[in-house]
């Protein structure tokens, strides 16, 4: 999943909020441009119908979220 920021002034708390509140497996940091970064964020979850739909929603409500993204789904 990709998170765009709104600001990167907040950049910091944001990566630490998504930390706290998703409880993702990894997270990294992706370069987009002009200084933006992106958070690149894996999980691993059950495959169930709408299991991605709801971190997606989870994460938007997050506050300097400007986009959520899911970039890929595979099956373990």
């Amino acid at each position: 999943m990709k998170i765009t920021p709104e600001d990167m002034a907040g950049f910091e708390k944001l990566k630490s909020d998504v930390a706290d509140s998703l409880k993702p497996y990894k997270i990294e940091d992706e370069p987009l441009a002009f200084g933006i970064i992106a958070l690149k964020v894996t999980f691993v979850i059950e495959d169930a119908e709408g299991a991605s739909s709801s971190i997606e929603e989870k994460a938007q409500k997050i506050a300097n979220v400007s986009g959520v993204e899911t970039v890929s789904c595979d099956r373990l």
